[in-house]
């Protein structure tokens, strides 16, 4: 178990209401709460007030998956930064495919990372998001994010990428 002072998220801020209102606006908190700049890593409280309590993160490798509270993926990303000298990290949603019914979503968000905004930026990796969400009837709450990046033995599919990428 992890110490409480050691925790990210041990005490979140106040969740912001615009993050959890729509759809729309908890993924674009997820995106701007996992990119940072000046090698702070992830906004650990910010994401931690986006996901239920028992939300898990999971990376899909080739060969396995890494699954992570969210807790687990602050700290991984910022053992990351150490081990790399990683000084901003930028991800961003390039395309996206909602389902919705009876207060459950599921969000297919194609992404893009790069060292820093814009396009001077160096490119890291591409690839999917696949996020899992419901609704409470106030809010709505991130119950999973699984994701995995483009590979040159798995590329991207143009119907996951904006028509003039692909």
């Amino acid at each position: 178990m992890l110490d409480a002072s050691a925790d990210p998220i041990a005490t979140p801020i106040a969740v912001r209401p615009e993050d959890v209102a729509s759809i729309d606006a908890i993924v674009r908190a997820v995106y701007e709460a996992v990119s940072f700049t000046e090698g702070a890593g992830p906004d650990g409280p910010r994401l931690g007030g986006l996901c239920g309590p028992h939300a898990r993160l999971s990376k899909v490798h080739a060969d396995g998956i890494e699954d992570m509270s969210v807790a687990e993926f602050v700290a991984r990303v910022r053992r990351r930064i150490a081990e790399t000298d990683l000084r901003s990290f930028v991800e961003r949603e390039l395309f996206r495919r909602t389902e919705v019914f009876s207060g459950i979503a599921h969000v297919f968000t194609t992404y893009e990372s790069r060292t820093g905004a814009g396009d001077a930026s160096e490119l890291l990796y591409r690839g999917i998001n696949s996020i899992q969400l419901r609704h409470d009837g106030r809010r709505w709450w991130i119950l999973t994010i699984l994701w995995t990046d483009e590979r040159e033995d798995s590329p991207i599919p143009a119907a996951y990428l904006p028509r003039n990428s692909a």
